[in-house]
């Protein structure tokens, strides 16, 4: 069906800019997407919708869209070469690399944003034929610190915590500001709720008087990087008060007393000074979280990517499970995840087949390793360097800290492939770039399957044909795979087989087939996701070809959670359950709900033998004890402000918006900075101002609030990009944060960059420069 004859009538389809994935409804007209509305009938967003998912046409139309492979000639410039040639050249090039200096020359960066994740499953087997464990991702950037805490706590790191906002009683919000992130269904319409409920409580912990801190009944606006201080004075009031749950601890953890111990000897006064939160509103807190009926703890990357990052997250942790807020209606609780997002990776010490990076040496955490060791891992001599990358649905050159050191690292790979939408910064480096449909031209889906009880999953329809010149990622990896003689290009037996199983499900004839094909070449078995796209996919309607791998999902889920996947109300119609699940899947334009579970199955989520929450983590109690030797350091003279980098605001959003024309308000992307600051730097609001760090500076229009703690600047992530005006010369729209920002300014244990403190200076701008 062509672009022009496609009806304009309402579609389901889901917003792709957080992790929520709210449903929506949208006419397409022309090619553009219009007249976009939430989806009444999608399972947990009910309707709900937030001002930026009305812009995503910014995202389907623009002038940075890529139509061609192309390729990069030595001056820098590209030209378009056919889809044949570019397979063939790039599979030739991987596989000379990989021959002459092993598959851990090669490392892979991306695979999907916060609404395509299906590319990222095919991807497997790319860098299965390519020989490299090496995943950096986004995910690697902000939540690895969250993930190892998980897998010390609950037995691995694929364990991974809910809250229960909607049902508290009583609310944290940790470094998040929800009116804006979101991070749980309907976020905005159920912080209305509580704000207008005089029986609940919602506590914001936030440097910035956000606008979630604005509804709240208590803000404790702490000082910049001062989180783990004020969460163990906190957690130390419950424990010197004998505020823990007895019970819970007893029956439900292992160690507790040794934790309590430690959060005794906090020094609870002087950490309070320390954050900048006045002591009796950190005992308020402490007591009022303990006594609640149901209390839940919400937290995201403001905790996540300051000072102390993986102790932050523990602490959090903590600040649920001692009063005994896990594992009910209300509290936090473990969920399951339809298609896993990360891995497990043991510790090194307990298996040394764990695959370090070659020169850091960093150990990965969820199979993940951390973009901010990418560069030191391709700007060297060393002789196990990184000398080729495959980048897919992720811009690093903007998103990732220290963008100085990604150009210069990757100005020395000597292969670099770009498989994107748009012309990145990123793709404008590389040495092929592939162009791949848009997510409204393909089948997509999201693996934030994030909700408890009621977990759901949304298999999105095109609402487009691709775009010519354009492949969906799955066959893209395909051809690769195909090309360096990883797979054959057919299996004709499977194929037929596959045919006759969707005909004929209760025979079990594919699985059968697929099981014994697998066995006799054990060799196929890391393209097993690629053969069901092969065989399986074909026998699915066009359109949802690579939702093949969802039938293995759908079978796997059903084995572990049978109960579950029926209370919601999923049957066995006799082909087995996990058929039953496969078809619902696909049947579900709006979104379903694919397991219900009860609160008492949280226990059974965790992965310790004996069912427990391993409470005491040595080296967390260690960095607890630690914090009081931090306590008399001074600030930097030199750069006395402290730059909270990447703000949500109301029009930014993650690097798929690359128009600036999307934005309603904040073009400029400005520094908000403290009147008092104001003042002392002869600074007026609007104006144009430079913000140096110890890495590098950038020009930016400063707003002037009392939304700011005097010492303290905020600026939005989203902008820098570099996108054609109307006369197709490229201009950087905002600041590129990532200029001011270093890559080895992070956390120890995870390399989670330090994005929320950043120490910076700010001077007025030359008026010449301007």
């Amino acid at each position: 069906m062509s672009k022009s004859s496609q009806s304009s009538a309402a579609r389901p389809t889901a917003c792709i800019l957080c992790s929520e994935n709210c449903g929506l409804l949208v006419s397409s007209e022309g090619g553009g997407l219009a007249a976009i509305r939430g989806d009444p009938e999608h399972p947990h967003s009910r309707g709900y919708v937030c001002q930026k998912a009305a812009r995503l046409d910014h995202y389907q139309n623009h002038a940075d869209r890529l139509d061609a492979p192309l390729k990069r000639r030595r001056d820098g410039s590209f030209f378009a070469i056919s889809w044949n040639q570019a397979i063939v050249e790039i599979a030739d090039r991987l596989r000379a690399l990989r021959d002459e200096h092993g598959g851990r020359c090669l490392a892979y960066y991306g695979g999907g944003g916060q609404g395509n994740h299906i590319g990222g499953v095919y991807a497997s087997a790319l860098r299965a034929a390519m020989g490299t464990p090496y995943v950096y991702t986004a995910l690697a950037q902000e939540k690895t610190g969250d993930f190892w805490v998980n897998g010390q706590l609950f037995g691995r790191q694929t364990c991974h915590v809910t809250s229960g906002v909607e049902h508290a009683d009583y609310v944290i919000f940790l470094g998040t500001n929800p009116w804006q992130s979101h991070g749980f269904p309907r976020a905005r319409k159920v912080l209305k709720e509580i704000q207008r409920d005089a029986k609940r409580t919602m506590v914001v912990i936030d440097p910035r008087r956000t606008e979630t801190a604005a509804m709240a009944d208590v803000h404790l606006q702490l000082r910049p990087g001062t989180d783990a201080f004020l969460l163990a004075a906190i957690l130390s009031v419950m424990a010197r008060e004998e505020l823990h749950n007895r019970e819970f601890l007893a029956r439900h953890s292992t160690d507790h007393q040794r934790v309590l111990e430690t959060l005794r000897a906090v020094p609870v006064d002087r950490f309070a000074e320390t954050s900048g939160v006045a002591l009796d509103d950190v005992r308020r807190v402490a007591r009022g979280l303990a006594g609640a009926r149901a209390a839940t703890v919400r937290a995201d990357l403001g905790i996540q990517q300051t000072l102390h990052s993986t102790l932050n997250s523990y602490l959090e942790k903590l600040l649920f499970l001692i009063p005994g807020h896990f594992g009910k209606e209300g509290g936090n609780n473990l969920h399951t995840f339809l298609v896993p997002l990360i891995s497990h990776s043991p510790d090194p010490d307990d298996s040394p087949k764990v695959p370090l990076s070659a020169v850091t040496g960093m150990n990965p955490i969820g199979k993940l390793y951390p973009p901010n060791i990418l560069p030191l891992e391709i700007d060297t001599d060393h002789p196990g360097r990184v000398r080729g990358l495959v980048v897919d649905s992720a811009n690093p050159m903007v998103s990732a800290a220290d963008s100085q050191a990604y150009r210069k690292a990757l100005g020395k790979l000597e292969l670099m492939v770009s498989i994107d939408v748009a012309m990145t910064e990123t793709a404008q480096m590389a040495d092929y770039v592939l162009p791949a449909s848009s997510q409204f031209e393909k089948a997509e889906a999201t693996f934030f399957t994030l909700n408890f009880p009621d977990n759901g999953f949304h298999l999105r329809r095109p609402l487009f044909s691709p775009r010519p010149g354009t492949l969906p990622e799955p066959e893209i990896y395909r051809r690769l795979c195909v090309a360096m003689g990883a797979i054959p290009d057919r299996f004709p037996v499977l194929e037929k087989l596959a045919s006759i199983d969707r005909r004929m499900p209760r025979a079990r004839l594919f699985p059968l087939a697929l099981k014994t094909a697998l066995r006799q070449r054990p060799e196929w078995q890391p393209y097993a996701t690629m053969i069901l796209y092969q065989t399986l996919g074909k026998t699915l309607p066009e359109e949802v070809r690579s939702a093949a791998f969802l039938w293995y999902s759908a079978q796997k889920y059903a084995e572990s959670h049978r109960d579950a996947v029926m209370r919601a109300g999923i049957d066995d119609r006799g082909a087995g359950l996990g058929e039953a699940l496969f078809e619902k899947i696909l049947d579900a334009d709006h979104g379903m709900v694919f397991s219900h579970h009860r609160y008492e199955d949280t226990w059974s989520l965790i992965h310790h033998r004996d069912r427990r929450v391993h409470l005491a983590i040595p080296e967390m109690l260690e960095a607890i004890t630690a914090l009081g030797s931090e306590l008399s350091q001074s600030a930097d003279s030199d750069y006395p402000l402290v730059l909270m980098a990447g703000e949500r605001r109301g029009y930014n959003a993650n690097t798929i918006y690359r128009d600036p024309s999307w934005r309603k308000t904040d073009r400029e992307g400005r520094a908000r900075i403290n009147p008092d600051d104001a003042a002392r730097l002869g600074i007026n609001d609007g104006d144009r101002v430079v913000v140096e760090s110890q890495r590098g500076a950038l020009d930016a229009v400063v707003e002037i609030t009392d939304q700011m703690l005097p010492g303290v600047v905020s600026m939005p992530h989203g902008y820098g990009m570099n996108h054609p005006d109307q006369a197709g010369q490229r201009v950087q729209s905002g600041p590129l944060i990532n200029h001011l920002t270093s890559s080895d300014h992070c956390d120890p244990l995870s390399r989670t960059p330090y994005h929320k403190y950043v120490p910076v200076r700010i001077q007025p701008a030359d008026p010449q420069s301007t």
